[in-house]
């Protein structure tokens, strides 16, 4: 009997507890009639929504970048790229006397490969380096655009110095990357030892610096990166005095040297159409300060007014699509590119996104290979040009470019909102919400 009593108080108990649960509800659902709060997406994708145009960029700083351009890239989709550039030397001792009755017996530059960008195969560069004529202040910018005066004697060896890169072939088992090794004009040697040098201030009044150029020629070719601060780098002479029989010394460019990157861009030979806001069946974006693309979405705050209540953005998402074209083994796409809100009062100035401040990965802006596009999340930024019209004053519109264009040479082409084909263009996908008064 005491056993079925317990039994049975067992049984109501458990009923009990199950009479008490409550049915999980979302919250908020018994709060306002479903017909009050719409969700829904829009794709804008054509040209009287989305303007887009193409154009150069004026110039960047190139001052102390972490490495130095040579080269001469005539690329089929962008035309031709010339990059070149200027550096200070510094003694290696903190003075230099060469002895008596000091001779120059050789000279040679050695500068260590970082990379390349373009067609390294069996394509031969024409060298050129020159004396630079004037000063360089640790104190002044330096921008991709700039040209400082040189001295017209070319310092190689060879007249026309020719070579072809070979950056990813160790000099020997210490240096996991080759070295470029220039034999230079006996006339740079005696100049050199024409003077001695109580301090390092003394030698760069005395010689001002080096600044190598690549010639322009029609074959295909790359821009080839170096690290001029490497213990592999460095212009080193050769020479005996009275004393010893053969000594050398090397002049290298320390972190503290002035030295800068200095592109040119000919377009004539490219498919680009510069700033042109009707034909955008592609649009293109290039490092070294080459070309970005500014965008203009006209019609959102006009799309809004026209919904019935107010417009809640829960997601904008800009996606670009690759373009086909030539020779990506050569011309790999960019890592990343950057959006920005375009302010228009100088050609160079802009403001960060309000989204790219929640995070990297949130944002967007990264190539996915699988893919072949890159996509950006602006929702805060369309919400904004909904409300006021603009993101913030003085801005129109947004800028795309490289990310890290200043020393990065990458390039992409993507389709365009005027593109043939209506899956592949540029478009911007909006997730709303419409809430009823």
């Amino acid at each position: 009997m005491k056993i079925r009593a317990l039994t049975l108080v067992l049984i109501i108990s458990l009923i009990g507890c199950l009479s008490c649960r409550k049915t999980t509800k979302t919250i908020g659902n018994n709060l306002e009639p479903t017909n009050n709060y719409i969700v829904d997406t829009i794709w804008f994708n054509d040209q009287d929504n989305i303007t887009t145009s193409t154009f150069t960029v004026p110039s960047l700083s190139t001052k102390q970048l972490g490495y130095a351009f040579i080269g001469n890239m005539n690329d089929p989709v962008f035309g031709n790229s010339n990059f070149d550039f200027y550096t200070q030397l510094s003694l290696s001792t903190s003075s230099l006397s060469w002895g008596e009755n000091a001779v120059a017996d050789s000279i040679y530059l050695d500068i260590c490969y970082n990379g390349y960008y373009g067609d390294t195969t069996d394509k031969q560069l024409t060298l050129r380096i020159f004396e630079i004529a004037e000063d360089m202040f640790a104190d002044s910018t330096y921008k991709s655009n700039m040209v400082l005066q040189c001295e017209s004697e070319n310092l190689t060896e060879e007249t026309d110095f020719t070579f072809v890169p070979r950056p990813l072939t160790p000099v020997d088992t210490i240096i996991d990357r080759g070295v470029l090794h220039i034999p230079m004009s006996m006339s740079l040697a005696e100049k050199l030892m024409s003077n001695e040098y109580a301090a390092d201030t003394v030698f760069k009044s005395f010689f001002k610096g080096l600044h190598l150029v690549c010639d322009k020629d029609d074959i295909a070719a790359s821009a080839v990166s170096f690290n001029l601060t490497h213990s592999y780098s460095y212009l080193r002479l050769y020479y005996h005095n009275e004393a010893d029989t053969v000594m050398k010394y090397d002049f290298k460019v320390t972190s503290s040297d002035v030295r800068f990157n200095h592109y040119t861009h000919d377009y004539s030979n490219s498919e680009i159409t510069f700033n042109d806001t009707t034909s955008n069946q592609k649009l293109y974006v290039q490092g070294a300060a080459g070309t970005r693309v500014w965008v203009k979405f006209p019609n959102i705050q006009q799309w809004a007014d026209t919904l019935d209540g107010n417009v809640i953005i829960n997601e904008a998402k800009l996606v670009l699509n690759g373009a086909v074209d030539a020779d990506t083994n050569f011309y790999a796409p960019p890592t990343k590119l950057v959006a920005a809100a375009a302010k228009f009062d100088t050609d160079t100035t802009y403001v960060i996104l309000p989204d790219q401040l929640v995070s990297s990965d949130y944002f967007g802006g990264y190539y996915n290979n699988t893919d072949r596009n890159v996509w950006f999340r602006i929702t805060e930024y369309i919400q904004n040009l909904i409300q006021n019209g603009t993101y913030a004053t003085d801005c129109n519109g947004i800028l795309l470019y490289v990310d890290q264009g200043s020393l990065v040479p990458h390039r992409w082409a993507f389709h365009g909102p005027g593109s043939n084909g209506a899956d592949d263009r540029m478009s911007l996908r909006i997730v709303y919400s419409i809430v009823k008064d």
